[in-house]
């Protein structure tokens, strides 16, 4: 089946954190062959977690502390799936919309580039098929800190911070990929390449 869900979580720091998981399932439906075999379609799932369990305080940040631990995936499909992902780090100002990116006061740590890939999409992809049952470490820990000199942190008193993190998953079998996710094997970005070379061998062995 041709289609995709995307799991999204939000957690919400400095004054109100708040943690939300949303979880969809593919159709699960059993299907009558003229044989009167039955033959259950398979299904495309998973969750997504922002864990802030050993944070001592995170509804008042200071420089250098940290906004939340890891970010795990657990994977409940029983199709044989590709996944990708992407964390996004946003401020704004306090009772407001939170939409300016935070990328130079938050640090994104603990990603593992021998299993992810960063695409030119900004996603990163899991170079390798997940199951049910499987799961994954994403990032490890994201801090509040500059990331570069040329930044005041001073500059961002008073705010509020959120943290967006997205994950999709789509069944790997028949080149799906290649169209809802817009992966081509003639781009002429190296990484991209190698993305889309992985996923492709990932697919075709599943017939």
């Amino acid at each position: 089946m041709k289609r995709f869900r995307k799991v999204l979580i939000v957690l919400l720091a400095i004054l109100v954190p708040v943690s939300i998981g949303f979880g969809f399932n593919f159709f699960n439906k059993e299907i009558n062959s003229t044989s009167n075999k039955q033959n259950k379609t398979m299904t495309v799932d998973g969750e997504l977690k922002i864990n802030e369990e050993n944070i001592a305080n995170v509804n008042n940040l200071f420089p250098g502390d940290k906004i939340c631990d890891d970010v795990t995936l657990n994977i409940k499909s029983t199709a044989v799936s590709l996944l990708r992902a992407k964390v996004n780090v946003y401020y704004g100002e306090i009772g407001g919309e939170i939409n300016k990116s935070a990328a130079d006061i938050c640090s994104i740590n603990g990603i593992d580039e021998t299993k992810w890939k960063k695409g030119s999409d900004g996603y990163y992809y899991y170079l390798g098929e997940v199951t049910n049952g499987k799961k994954l470490d994403f990032v490890n820990s994201i801090y509040f800190q500059a990331v570069n000199d040329n930044v005041d942190i001073n500059d961002y008193q008073g705010k509020e911070i959120k943290v967006v993190a997205e994950a999709e998953l789509i069944q790997a079998k028949n080149g799906v990929f290649e169209g809802k996710w817009g992966l081509k094997s003639d781009t002429t970005n190296a990484t991209d390449k190698i993305i889309y070379d992985k996923l492709k061998g990932i697919s075709d062995n599943q017939g």
